[in-house]
C-alpha cells in the first residue's frame, strides 16, 4: 500500500523537472539502503558483495530504469494511465519466466494475457494527448521491466534484499544526473528536492527491500494479489488530493486488465492451495 503514494509527492512539487526530481529521489533511496546494507552485513560485507551475480545486477538496473520511467511518464500523463498498465506485471512475469527459464505458461496465463491485451487496446484507443504519444512505450516498459526483474531475482542466489535496490538507486542517479546536466542543470527550489528525498526514503528505500525479503516467504500468487492495492489506490490518492481525473477509456481498459490479473491470481492461488492440501 505504501507504493501507492508514489505519485503524490511528485504532484505536490511546485516546479521541478522529472529528471531533477529523480536525482533527489535516488539520493533518498540510497541514504537508507546503503547504511542498512552495511549494518545488516557487518563483519561479512565482502562475502555478501562476492555473492552478487549478474542476475542481481541486471535486476537492479531494470528497477532503476523503472524508477525513471514512472516519474518521466507521470510528468506527461495521469497516475491511473500508468498504474493500470503496471497491473500487467504478473502477466509479463509469466511471459518472462517462459522466455528466460523455459517455464511452461498455463492455459490460464494465456487467457489472462489475451484479456490484458484487450484492456491495453481499450486504454490506448482513448489516447493520452497528442503532445505525449511518446510516453506510451515508456509506460509499457514498466510492467515488462517488472516481469524481467522478478524472473532475474529468481535466477540468482539469495542475497541481501537491499542489493538490487542499491543497484537501482545508483542506476537511477547516474541516468537522471546525466539527463539533468544535459537539460541545463538544477533549478528547482529546496522544497521540491526535499519532497523527492522524502519519496526516495519512505516510498522506495524502506518498502522495496521489505518487498524483496517478503517474496522469499509469501507465495507468488498472494504477493501479486496484495500488490494490486497499489494499482487500485494510487489513482484514488491523486484524485482526492489533486482532482486528477482519468479518462473513461483508461478506467474501462484498466478494469479489463485488473479483472484479468485478479482472475489469474485467484486461479493460481487455488492451485497452490490444492497442492498444499495434497501434501497434508
Amino acid at each position: 500500500m505504501v507504493f501507492s503514494f508514489g505519485a503524490v509527492p511528485f504532484r505536490a512539487t511546485d516546479d521541478i523537472g522529472a529528471w531533477e526530481y529523480l536525482v533527489s529521489r535516488a539520493v533518498g533511496a540510497l541514504v537508507v539502503t546503503v547504511p542498512v546494507f552495511f549494518f545488516q552485513n557487518r563483519g561479512r560485507v565482502s562475502e555478501e558483495v562476492r555473492a552478487i551475480s549478474m542476475p542481481h545486477i541486471g535486476a537492479g538496473v531494470i528497477i532503476g530504469l523503472m524508477f525513471c520511467s514512472f516519474i518521466v511518464a507521470l510528468s506527461e500523463t495521469t497516475a491511473a494511465f500508468i498504474l493500470f498498465f503496471q497491473a500487467l506485471s504478473p502477466v509479463a512475469a509469466a511471459i518472462c519466466s517462459w522466455f528466460l527459464l523455459r517455464e511452461r505458461m498455463s492455459r490460464d496465463a494465456w487467457l489472462a494475457t489475451v484479456g490484458a491485451i484487450v484492456g491495453v487496446g481499450v486504454i490506448i484507443s482513448g489516447g493520452v494527448g497528442s503532445a505525449a504519444v511518446w510516453v506510451i512505450p515508456i509506460v509499457i516498459f514498466i510492467p515488462i521491466g517488472f516481469g524481467f526483474y522478478t524472473t532475474m531475482i529468481r535466477m540468482g542466489d539469495d542475497i541481501d534484499p537491499s542489493v538490487p535496490v542499491i543497484v537501482a538507486g545508483i542506476t537511477a542517479l547516474a541516468l537522471s544526473l546525466g539527463a539533468t546536466v544535459i537539460n541545463g542543470g538544477f533549478h528547482a527550489n529546496s522544497h521540491d528536492h526535499l519532497l523527492a528525498v522524502f519519496a526516495g526514503i519512505f516510498l522506495l528505500g524502506l518498502p522495496l527491500p521489505l518487498f524483496n525479503w517478503a517474496n522469499r516467504s509469501v507465495p507468488a500468487p498472494d504477493a501479486t494479489l496484495l500488490l494490486m492495492s497499489e494499482v487500485v489506490l494510487a489513482p484514488v490518492w491523486v484524485w482526492i488530493f489533486y482532482k486528477e481525473n482519468p479518462s473513461s477509456s483508461t478506467l474501462a481498459g484498466g478494469a479489463v486488465i485488473l479483472a484479468s490479473v485478479v482472475w489469474l491470481t485467484l486461479r493460481s492461488t487455488q492451485g497452490t492451495r490444492r497442492l498444499r492440501t495434497s501434501r497434508g
